[in-house]
């Protein structure tokens, strides 16, 4: 299962729906502690999140849930590519650090990468 954390609501609809179009489960929230919450009480195997949202940054999210969640796969997206945030992003052991705008096949390649096929519904 996905977890999406981007608060431009139109690149979270557009995202969420490409991944759910390519077979994966995927829950969208705006907020870090919004995604905190979620991924307190489920079982995501990979989170897609923004750098800059409302209140904490992504980088804090990641960093903040790091110790208690060490095989969540991670992609960072960021419009403000620096080299702070990339070293930062290597720290916190990113798997992938996407640029916005970015190609959605891209990112729906990396999705598969890190979390292998799609997720099949039950039979029944």
């Amino acid at each position: 299962m996905v977890l999406i954390v981007e608060d431009e609501k139109l690149l979270a609809r557009t995202l969420s729906k490409a991944i759910r179009e390519a077979g994966y489960k995927a829950v969208t929230v705006g907020s870090a502690e919004q995604a905190e919450k979620q991924l307190s009480g489920s079982e995501f195997g990979l989170l897609v999140v923004d750098n800059r949202l409302p209140k904490q940054s992504g980088l804090d999210l990641i960093s903040a849930i790091r110790s208690s969640n060490e095989n969540l796969k991670v992609i960072l997206m960021t419009a403000f590519d620096g080299r702070d945030v990339k070293s930062e992003a290597k720290r916190l052991k990113v798997d992938r650090y996407i640029k916005k705008p970015f190609d959605l096949e891209k990112m729906l390649a990396h999705v598969t990468e890190l979390i292998g096929g799609p997720e099949e519904e039950p039979a029944g």
